[in-house]
């Protein structure tokens, strides 16, 4: 085996010697593009492990105070393996009077956010989480639209809850295990952009946001990944949305948007 791998060695020396620089830039080219077919395709075959929730968590029980949840995988709650340790499932734990509505889909970028609010109607709610941002940082959505949509997002979220609404980003989407190391300084450069772009029409709309680990280094999810992401290394397990919605909660206490002591005592009892 010693002496294969001192021949491979010499083989691969000589063969950098002898080509032109060219011949080798095209070479590490190819190699690449095979590494990242050969990685996508484990990505796949682990996403498949995944149960994919068609729809996010609703419960409902008739009563006058209603939270709706909107956005994209993470509203839903990919990853988790209990609908119970999603964040619609946190706040149905956390409100057991409320009515819980999610509206989320997976693969959703900011813009179809808008139809899934419009979808919650002829209700009004008394809070509304809206969980968006990570597909629009990979798919590359144009910064002037991503503005425009978010802006209509807004817009719309406060009508629909007399200006009770709550934005959630994921501004690290970038340290997730599913994409190829030559991928994630692009897309954490993204990310900080379009975390910019939040904070900044959030700010300006009146509209609590949530950014969830920027930094990274006061970001768990890359201190430790295998503990944070599901299998599919793109989305939250269990415990990782709960390290969301402590931030969630953090919020809503700071901003007075939860709605009654008894709820607030029984999320101290989780801790």
């Amino acid at each position: 085996m010693e002496s294969f791998i001192n021949k491979f060695g010499y083989t691969v020396i000589e063969h950098v010697i002898v080509n032109p620089w060219w011949v080798l830039v095209i070479e590490f080219f190819m190699v690449l593009i095979v590494y990242l077919a050969i990685d996508g395709i484990y990505i796949l075959l682990k996403m498949n492990l995944i149960s994919k929730r068609g729809e996010g968590y609703s419960r409902r029980t008739e009563g006058p105070v209603r939270i709706l949840v909107a956005g994209d995988s993470t509203g839903v709650g990919t990853g988790a393996e209990d609908v119970k340790n999603t964040l619609s499932g946190y706040f149905a734990h956390d409100f057991p009077e409320v009515d819980v509505v999610n509206v989320s889909v997976n693969g959703s970028v900011t813009q179809s956010v808008y139809g899934q609010l419009e979808a919650g109607h002829p209700h009004t709610y008394d809070l509304v989480v809206i969980s968006t941002g990570g597909n629009d940082t990979w798919a590359l959505t144009p910064m002037n639209k991503l503005r425009d949509d978010l802006r209509k997002v807004l817009h719309k979220a406060k009508e629909m809850s007399n200006q009770r609404a709550i934005v959630i980003f994921f501004g690290n989407v970038g340290s997730a295990p599913f994409f190829p190391y030559p991928l994630r300084a692009f897309l954490l450069w993204r990310a900080e952009r379009i975390n910019e772009l939040f904070f900044e029409v959030t700010h300006e709309e009146g509209v609590p946001f949530i950014e969830l680990f920027t930094q990274s280094e006061k970001n768990p999810f890359v201190k430790d990944p295998k503990k944070y992401f599901a299998l599919d290394g793109l989305h939250p397990n269990d415990a990782g949305y709960w390290e969301w919605y402590k931030c969630i909660w953090q919020l809503m206490v700071e901003k007075s948007l939860v709605f009654s002591g008894k709820s607030i005592h029984l999320k101290e009892n989780r801790e």
